[in-house]
Order: C-alpha cells, then structure tokens, then sequence
C-alpha cells in the first residue's frame, strides 16, 4: 500500500470524497513529482468511476470533479435540480466506495 492508498481511504466514503475533493491537486502532482504511484491511482479511481456508477452518475462526478464545476452549473447543464445533483453524488460517493470495499475484500 502506497502512502497515497493510506491517506485515501477509497473503501469509506470521506476517503473517495477526500480523493475527490483533492483530484486536481493529484492529477498535477503525478507530473511534478514524477510519481507513478499517482497515476496508477487516478487511473484506478477513473476506471472504478466507470464501472461503478450509472451514466447519470457519472456525467455529475466528472462534471463537478473533474471539470471542476459548482452544483449549480452541473443543475444547468444536465437540466436537473441543484438537489437532484446532491443525491447523484451522494449516491455515486457511497457506490465508489462499496466498489473500493469490495475490490480490497477480493484482495485487487
């Protein structure tokens, strides 16, 4: 287990909000600190983001994580409510998590 796996607890939902919340912050470290460990990771991650959620799910995490957009602006974009965009969140954080819980019991 890296020190990345230890400070990001992806089987627990704070640790897959944490890896969220600082996605930006990893995806430019990869490149600084010439860390292979960092890419292997955020591959992981979007990989499991892909297998994991649902269509609708997905567009809200990568809209709002990825691309780096408020809630508001996702609402506007994919015609929803700001609160619908929190319950597609919620529930995707909660899935990514489960994934990650489920890929360390089979021992991946």
């Amino acid at each position: 287990m890296n020190k990345y796996e230890q400070a990001y607890k992806l089987e627990s939902e704070s640790g897959v909000t944490a890896f969220l919340n600082d996605y930006h912050k990893l995806a430019e470290a990869r490149f600084f600190a010439n860390d292979f460990s960092i890419s292997d990771m955020l591959i992981d991650f979007e990989m499991a983001v892909d297998r994991a959620l649902t269509e609708r799910q997905k567009q809200v995490i990568k809209l709002s994580y990825f691309k780096d957009m408020r809630q508001v602006d996702v609402a506007k974009v994919l015609g929803l409510s700001q609160q619908t965009v929190q319950e597609h969140t919620a529930k995707a954080i909660k899935n990514l998590s489960t994934y990650h819980l489920l890929l360390k019991k089979r021992g991946e």
